[in-house]
């Protein structure tokens, strides 16, 4: 999340729902129009890149986000020359509603989650919500007075983005508004898009794990080729999946540094992995869940085929949820599989 910083006195959040992006801005003002008109620039800004091909747009987006992360000290002291990572996710459908809501607080969402404005083109825009209005519930489900979120931000944004993510391709959504103080109902189809495969790396190569390297002591049956492990985290939330940590491969724990992909010999190889489960999907706290220290992670066993990427994830299992002893309520998976080569 990026802080833009205007000159202005108090912060208000805008919350881009169905995307990636959360947008913070500060600005001294005291409604919903007024901050859409902050806004404003930035639809203007997205409309007259158009001119510009997909490949330059994303390339001059990357170099401005690395730039960021550098200066930030995302990568420590690493020296430029030395950053070296790859990013893999397969196909995924995204369902983006292109709407842009007040989320700073709860006390900003007390009748529902406030329109700052909405994306040109996007279903937001074609279903007919618009900068004033208030989002009091979305296909029945209620997003006034949640409160606040473990972050301090409105939950409601939380709640809708999850109401989003759970839908179908095309799928029927229905808004219940406040429009000039007045009640009024929306309804329209949800358009999904599609994000194509992506393989990208940044640096000189792709990071190595060094138990890939020699095959690691728990491999077997090693040839020749090999294969990549990524738990870069695109796992559907709707089929109860969610973020790995990887702590070893093989019993042998390599400087990883925050590397999200790493590649493995042909053969066998045992992973121990760890669960990041965000708490709101648990139905215990974070006592209970800390409380389980003698055996916090699990292993899972895998058969690496040359030219294969394999994507870790840990599922949470829906029946024991709510079961916190020794972990019970998660394992570790292979969720998906993708051919690609690996030299």
């Amino acid at each position: 999340m990026n802080d833009v910083s205007t000159g202005f006195g108090s912060r208000v959040g805008a919350l881009l729902i169905g995307g990636c992006v959360a947008i913070y801005a500060s600005a001294a003002v005291a409604d919903g129009a007024a901050l859409a008109s902050r806004v404003a620039p930035l639809a203007a800004q997205t409309d007259s890149s158009l001119g510009v091909s997909p490949e330059q747009r994303l390339q001059e987006e990357l170099r401005v986000l690395l730039l960021d992360m550098i200066e930030s000290g995302a990568f420590g002291q690493t020296p430029s020359e030395q950053i070296s990572f790859s990013i893999d996710s397969p196909r995924q459908r995204a369902s983006s509603l292109g709407v842009l809501v007040d989320s700073s607080a709860g006390a900003a969402a007390v009748k529902g989650l406030q329109v700052v404005g909405t994306t040109p083109g996007s279903s937001a825009s074609r279903l007919g919500l618009r900068s004033g209005d208030v989002i009091a519930s979305v296909n029945s489900v209620s997003l006034a007075g949640l409160g606040d979120d473990a972050n301090g931000s409105a939950r409601a944004a939380l709640v809708l983005r999850d109401q989003l993510e759970s839908l179908p391709d095309n799928a029927t959504i229905e808004f219940e508004l406040i429009r000039d103080g007045k009640p009024k109902s929306i309804s329209g189809t949800l358009e999904s898009a599609w994000i194509p495969a992506l393989h990208l790396t940044v640096g000189d190569g792709v990071a190595v794990a060094a138990a890939g390297q020699s095959g690691g002591s728990g491999s077997t049956s090693a040839g020749k080729g090999c294969g990549r492990l990524s738990i870069f985290d695109v796992a559907p939330r709707q089929q109860n999946l969610h973020a790995a940590a990887l702590i070893n491969i093989d019993g042998e724990r390599s400087p990883f540094g925050g590397q999200e992909v790493f590649r493995l010999s042909e053969g066998r190889h045992v992973l121990t992995v760890g669960e990041k489960i965000k708490a709101k999907y648990l139905a215990f706290n974070e006592v209970f869940r800390n409380s389980n220290i003698k055996n916090p992670y699990k292993t899972l066993e895998i058969d690496v085929a040359p030219n294969t990427t394999y994507f870790l994830a840990v599922r949470l299992i829906q029946d024991k949820r709510n079961v916190w002893r020794d972990g019970a309520y998660w394992e570790p998976v292979i969720w998906s599989e993708s051919t690609e080569a690996c030299g």
